[in-house]
């Protein structure tokens, strides 16, 4: 499986739309009214807003065979606080450990603080999984006004690597 991570540029903004549109599609037919998540999106994931994003945030792609696959959009809260404000793959390539390396190879490439937050959904059982997996823990939860849908929202945050202690415990014994 080859695939390559690399800061965003302005030109993947097209692709990076299709990926977040298919994802929010398949990831929340079941959690978000679909007219919900179009308002959304269009906000949020048209070209012009998304050439904004690109040029003043941390944003990674996940490329495979010189296709976008994915990608992870860091913010700075404050000055040694993060939020990972995006995180989509494309549903056909999810649970093989691509998300893995996006989160850590974009958590590098952009020298990314911890700790670092990021809200998901309740319901989306696949994306709470992951995080809890990388060693992200859960430190509140909300209901917020999500565009007129009052949408349950899980709150996690990271202090460390989970890897960093996986090397641990293996130099240690």
């Amino acid at each position: 499986m080859d695939f390559h991570i690399r800061k965003a540029t302005n030109s993947d903004a097209e692709a990076i739309q299709h990926v977040a549109t298919t994802s929010w599609h398949h990831t929340y037919q079941d959690l978000i009214p679909s007219d919900v998540q179009d308002d959304f999106l269009k906000r949020f994931y048209n070209v012009e807003t998304l050439h904004n994003r690109i040029s003043a945030t941390p944003f990674a792609v996940l490329e495979q065979a010189d296709k976008v696959i994915g990608f992870a959009n860091f913010i700075e809260l404050e000055k040694g606080k993060s939020e990972l404000a995006a995180f989509y793959l494309l549903p056909e390539v999810t649970q093989r450990g691509l998300g893995t390396e996006l989160l850590e190879v974009g958590m590098t490439l952009f020298h990314v603080p911890l700790p670092m937050f990021v809200n998901v959904e309740k319901g989306n059982e696949t994306a709470i999984h992951f995080y809890k997996a990388k060693g992200f823990v859960q430190v509140e939860e909300f209901t917020e006004d999500f565009y007129g849908y009052p949408l349950e929202t899980i709150r996690f945050n990271l202090n460390h690597h989970a890897f960093e202690e996986e090397l641990k415990n293996v130099y240690s014994s």
